[in-house]
């Protein structure tokens, strides 16, 4: 699954020029512009949660996936109720193939704000063995209501369904 479902989540701490500037950036294949644009933000403001989870964002979105770990945990020292950072690390943590308890809960908390969370927790889930509970989550992405991935959540339940 694509990595920039996140972008959404991930704009709150600039201002709106540098989001604009970094978004841009970002999809304009121009990744390392705005990394720095992101650690330049983060350096003026160094105990801004927000500002990692751009940079977690930024990194996650290049596949440097150690970094854009470091990044949210860092992010999550500064506010362990950042259900941006919770995503993101959760995420990062199934992307590194590391389908631990922790990554579940960081992805079963951020599902409260950002259900999208359920699908990372459904996956989590489906590799540690335990379907019934992948299909869990994965209906509790569908009763959301969000719309986002709701085809690909309906194959995934479908198949989950067969086993």
């Amino acid at each position: 699954m694509r990595i920039a479902i996140l972008l959404a989540f991930c704009s709150v701490a600039l201002s709106a020029q540098t989001v604009s500037v970094a978004q841009l950036a970002l999809w304009d294949d121009q990744p390392d512009k705005t990394l720095a644009q992101l650690w330049g933000t983060a350096a003026q403001n160094p105990k801004s949660a927000a500002a990692r989870v751009n940079i977690s964002y930024a990194l996650l979105s290049m596949n440097r996936l150690q970094q854009a770990e470091w990044a949210a945990r860092e992010s999550l020292d500064l506010d362990p109720a950042n259900t941006q950072a919770q995503l993101i690390l959760g995420w990062t943590l199934a992307r590194e193939y590391r389908y631990t308890a922790e990554a579940l809960d960081y992805l079963r908390r951020a599902a409260r704000a950002y259900p999208v969370g359920h699908v990372g927790a459904a996956d989590v889930l489906a590799h540690q063995g335990s379907t019934a509970e992948a299909r869990a989550e994965l209906q509790a992405y569908l009763a959301s209501g969000e719309k986002d991935y709701r085809i690909p959540a309906q194959n995934w339940l479908k198949l989950l369904n067969l086993q």
